[in-house]
């Protein structure tokens, strides 16, 4: 570095600016010489030197300008280092200002070298040029592995190894060598002594971006030679053949590891659990690549442990006592085993057992107690080897009781109600002794009883009482057999908050910050809410663009005002800095995928505020899309802008996933017989992070084909929010649909869905003597949807929770036909829908404010659907159908109130004969059965079945004939026998449905609670039948509205919830079935059902 003026240079100028920073890197001690020589230097010509510094400092600077150096020019580069140079043009000269621009330029450790000239101008002026060698960045780290076959070494792994080798850091000769070292040492660890490890640098034609590349040649893998063990006391024949490093075998350490274990674990099994082995040491032969590895130690005395007072099986003593499990005699691990057995005791009711350690060494040691505790301390596997030591823990259980009650006394401030869940302590239950339901005698330990004192102590100091003590005391009941917990509490003073301080804040007012904070003036003081609300003041800088602002957070202790209360000061000291711009956003890693289509999706935008929501907001969106295994983002000073504000540029480093997953399947079904699946997903098509997937899954019976395309960024929205579109194809043939009616519709069929022949063929039910093939339903459809999401975020919810509303906009074409239904007992029913083509727009809402998915108990959930099917669109069939459902939940102690909604109604029009008796009839007044309403079951109505609710039709038809012909009911099962098949019904679904439910979710412990609920409603054949029953009607498609009270059971498993309903169904309804010969049957359906769900009922 050089200062340059005319055809002058000042050596001491050129010292002092640049030589001193120049070497300033490499270390302390070489800036502190130098400093030394630039002082030397310069007083040596004292006279001229302070002449023609004379000359430089406090002139005018005209310009200030960045050129590079070893580089081609590169405007951009040049700009951002413009920017780190704090000299503008029109300032004094200063050689102090000068060197602190040298030092900025170092510290963005983007310079590997600079130095500055001063040219003179004829106006008197100065004219700055900073010429910089850039600092060489990584751009890309490749492996080229030279491995033969069969080493098992594969460049993920190498990579893997790697360290400070991210894009965008900064390369240097110590960094590659260090990370060469660590490939070397991994290799050598796998057995490779004779890899050998290179790398190179690539740069690119900016001269700023390096490529690395490591050129790996693993060579041959050693074997082991032989494997010496030396133990005393132990034999090595019992394991001979368990080792891994047999002689001729790979060597690796992780095998050697593996042994070490092995060797230690069959030394303990032998009795001897304190065996003492040295480090193994492993010795090279290079001209055979082989080890000789050397084993030496001790076994170590032989170890008896014993029980006195308390029986417990080998597997559990093994898992309670380190002794056994980990072979080590230290005296913390025999405190440790005491500890453990306590805890088991009290967690089975021996509340005030009993555990002391007694060692006895035989022969025992000179001078040292013998049979005692205080022997237990005492033992040193080196001086015990060839004794025998017995380690007995004398157990004392105790009488045994039931935790029957815990309290809190001393507090009105905390109930024992509102800590039951949290405590680690639990009463007995009566359904204790059903596995989940509770504890039957109650659970409690010493180590509990501390976590709980620790968790009453911290809820008072949330509550303001800093000195709060709690303490515990166990008492026993008068009749003996129980334990009372009580958590005594003394509060002491409450200490409140006088005064809320904020300082150093300028750009936003006291009154906007105090709306981030929880805490309030004149409430009881948290620390840890105060320390929240100091993180949360930094979240509110970060989100606005303040990402280096810090808040410290100070506490002041003020008088008393009266004298039981204690008052505090809390200061927020702000330190705002400035406001951070974003400079440019570096995208590295990205093979397959398009920079636009990364910049597209995530918040971040080049010249705009830098805000730290926008940085965690881009690792999510990335790793939404599955497209990459690694996301990385991170920032970096990059000098001012043009307006004076600090920038940050943003360095997004990506590692892509595969983008193409083939997934394949076989198996085999009693029922379909031989089965396969194949899937193929791209999941970063066209490289712009949209998704497509073939999926195939055939059978004997059934065949699927689908298509599907997902476009997650259909259409930005909200400025950081995208509207999906999703549009996929299938076509399904289906065979199985015996089997389906078998097992869905048919309640009294004897397992007879289709007349038969003697043979056991499918044939006519209208003709017996025609056959006719087998039911099937080929299904054609297509579907194009996107969505919205809107509404407010709420503070303490998750992002993927807090979007209240929902909007989906959906278009539909569904071919649905039915092939050989005339062998089906209910192919009446089907009639109507064997041709259905249904073209529909529809849209669907939700709005969402629970405060939980899956167990809510404030909020509500509202959807709501309306769907325009018209035969203009290509469809034959026109309708309007809406549905809504509405729940609402609500907490009144402990106790969850939950009550629900739901309401569905649609009407058919330019109706038409569907079932080709030519006439429009009930039948054509049906909507296709795929879309008609059901209900009954464990979500709905729980006096019903699964969807037994509503409308039913009797079968077989030919009971609705008149006069009801002789051979009516007569068929044949799948064997060809005669059966005789008596009427019954089967539930057709409605085109109204309207349900209410209420219950009440009361716990009675933390994983157990009863449910009382009332369930109203029914499925309608048309709306209007809502309001009444219409005259004219069949009986048997008129409902009424139905009341059904009960009482549920549920359960808290690993699984998530599990629950038992009982419903008792107060009005059934009955239904008329034509008798051969004889006035018609009326049948009821049950009162009573059961049913067992997962997850709540709604």
């Amino acid at each position: 570095m050089r200062i340059v003026s005319g055809a002058r240079r000042h050596m001491c100028d050129a010292l002092d600016l640049g030589t001193t920073l120049m070497f300033s890197e490499k270390s302390r001690l070489g800036k502190f010489c130098l400093d030394i020589l630039c002082l030397l230097a310069c007083l040596t010509p004292a006279p001229l030197y302070a002449q023609e510094i004379g000359r430089y400092e406090g002139r005018t600077i005209s310009s200030v300008q960045v050129g590079l150096e070893g580089a081609p020019p590169n405007e951009a580069e040049q700009s951002e280092l413009r920017g780190l140079i704090d000299i503008a043009p029109g300032a004094a000269y200063s050689a102090v200002r000068v060197r602190d621009a040298l030092q900025a330029l170092f510290d963005s450790e983007r310079v590997a070298n600079a130095r500055v000239e001063v040219r003179e101008e004829p106006s008197g002026k100065v004219a700055l040029r900073f010429v910089v060698r850039p600092q060489p960045r990584i751009g890309e780290v490749r492996i080229e592995l030279d491995a033969p076959p069969g080493t098992g070494i594969t460049e993920d792994e190498l990579r893997a190894r790697l360290n400070m080798l991210e894009p965008e850091t900064r390369l240097s000769e110590q960094t590659l060598r260090a990370n060469a070292d660590l490939i070397q040492a991994y290799l050598r660890d796998r057995g490779f002594f004779r890899a050998n490890v290179e790398y190179v640098q690539q740069l690119d034609p900016s001269g700023l971006r390096a490529t690395v590349i490591f050129r790996v040649a693993p060579g041959e893998q050693a074997t082991v030679e032989a494997f010496n063990i030396s133990i005393a006391g132990f034999d090595r024949a019992r394991l001979e053949s368990g080792l891994q490093l047999q002689p001729g075998a790979p060597f690796t350490r992780r095998d050697l590891a593996r042994d070490l274990n092995r060797i230690r674990q069959t030394i303990i099994s032998a009795g001897f659990l304190a065996p003492t082995l040295d480090e193994p040491r492993v010795v090279l032969d290079s001209a055979k690549n082989a080890v000789i590895i050397s084993l030496t130690g001790s076994v170590g005395p032989r170890v008896n442990v014993e029980l006195e007072g308390y029986q417990l099986s080998e597997r559990k003593k093994r898992e309670l006592l380190p002794i056994l499990r980990e072979g080590t005699i230290e005296y913390s691990a025999i405190e440790e085993g005491k500890r453990r057995l306590e805890n088991r005791l009290q967690e089975e009711g021996y509340f005030f057992a009993e555990v002391t350690p007694r060692c006895t060494v035989t022969p025992p040691l000179a001078g040292l107690p013998n049979g005692e505790a205080e022997t237990c301390q005492s033992l040193d596997p080196g001086e015990l080897s060839g004794r025998t030591v017995a380690i007995k823990y004398e157990i004392v259980p105790g009488r045994r009781f039931r935790l029957s009650e815990i309290r809190i006394e001393g507090t009105d401030k905390l109930k024992i109600e509102d800590l039951r869940d949290e405590l680690r302590s639990q009463e007995a239950t009566v359904l204790g002794i059903i596995p989940f339901l509770g504890y039957g005698r109650g659970y409690t330990s010493l180590d509990d009883l501390e976590q709980d004192q620790r968790l009453i102590r911290a809820r008072l100091n949330d509550l303001g009482y800093r000195q709060a003590n709690v303490e515990v005391r166990q008492g026993v009941s008068l009749d003996g057999e129980s334990l009372i917990i009580t958590f005594v509490v003394t509060e002491g003073p409450l200490t409140r908050v006088a005064d809320i301080e904020l300082r150093g804040n300028r750009v936003f007012t006291a009154e906007r910050l105090l709306r981030e904070m929880k805490t309030v003036v004149g409430g009881p003081y948290s620390r840890l809410q105060a320390r929240a609300d100091a993180d949360a003041l930094r979240a509110f800088y970060g989100r606005n663009g303040y990402l280096d602002a810090d808040v410290r957070l100070d506490v002041v202790e003020l008088p008393r005002l009266r004298q039981d209360d204690e008052q505090v000061r809390l200061i927020y000291t702000v330190t705002e800095g400035d406001k951070v711009y974003t400079g440019r956003i570096y995208i590295n890693g990205n093979v397959r995928t398009r920079r636009e289509a990364i910049l597209e999706i995530i918040p971040l935008r080049e010249g705009v505020v830098l805000r730290a929501d926008d940085l965690s907001a881009t690792e999510r969106a990335l790793y939404a899309t599955d497209a990459f295994r690694q996301v990385i983002v991170r920032t970096r000073p990059a000098g001012e802008n043009a307006a004076g504000f600090r920038q940050r540029d943003v360095i997004i480093d990506l590692e892509e996933r595969q983008p193409r997953v083939l997934d394949y399947g076989f198996g085999y079904s009693t029922d379909n017989g031989p089965l396969g699946l194949l899937e193929i997903q791209h999941n970063n098509l066209f490289g712009r992070l949209q998704q497509g997937a073939l999926r195939v899954r055939a059978s004997q019976r059934r065949q699927l084909l689908r298509l599907e395309y997902f476009n997650p960024r259909f259409q930005r929205y909200g400025g950081r929010l995208f509207a999906p579109l999703t549009i996929s194809a299938q076509y399904q043939r289906d065979t199985s649909v015996t089997r389906f009616f078998r097992s869905t519709i048919d309640r009294g069929s004897l397992g007879i869905v289709q007349c038969l022949d003697d043979k056991g063929q499918p044939v006519l039910c209208e003709n017996p003597t025609e056959r006719t093939g087998e039911p099937s339903i080929n299904r054609f459809s297509f579907n194009i949807e996107t969505r919205r999401d809107f509404g407010g975020m709420r503070a303490g919810i998750p992002e993927e929770v807090a979007r209240q509303n929902t909007l989906v906009l959906r278009y539909s074409y569904e071919d649905v036909r039915l092939y050989n239904i005339g062998s089906l007992l209910i192919a009446d029913l089907l009639r109507p829908d064997r041709v259905v083509r249904i073209s529909r727009l529809a849209f669907d809402f939700a709005r969402d404010t629970r405060n939980s998915r899956v167990d809510a108990t404030s909020g509500e959930y509202l959807t709501l659907n309306y769907s325009l099917a018209l035969d203009k669109l290509g469809g034959n069939i026109s309708f309007n159908r809406f549905e809504s459902t509405y729940r609402r939940y609500h907490k009144v102690g402990r106790v969850t109130l939950a009550g629900g909604f739901s309401f569905g109604a649609a009407n058919l029009f330019n109706l038409r004969d569907r079932n080709g008796d030519g006439v429009i009839d009930e039948a054509d007044r049906r909507l296709p059965i795929s879309e008609r309403f059901f209900a009954g079951g464990a979500t709905s109505l729980r006096g019903f079945g699964f969807e037994e609710a509503g409308p039913r039709l009797v079968v077989p038809s030919c009971y609705l004939l008149s006069p009801i012909p002789t051979n009516c009911g007569q068929l044949r099962d799948r064997n060809g026998n005669p059966v005789t098949l008596s009427p019954f019904t089967v539930p057709i679904g409605g085109n109204a449905l309207a349900i209410v439910n209420l219950e009440a979710r009361v716990p009675l412990t933390r994983d157990f609670q009863i449910t009382p609920f009332y369930d109203g409603g029914n499925v309608f054949a048309r709306a209007r039948d809502i309001f009444g029953s219409v005259p004219g009607l069949d009986r048997n498609a008129q409902a009424d509205w139905t009341h059904t009270l009960g009482i549920g059971f549920g359960f808290n498993t690993p699984f998530g919830p599990l629950g038992l309903d009982f419903g008792y169904l107060l009005n059934p309804p009955s239904f008329s079935i034509p008798q051969i010969g004889g006035p018609n049957a009326n049948i009821r359906l049950p009162h009573a059902r059961f049913h067992i769900r997962f997850g709540r009922s709604f």
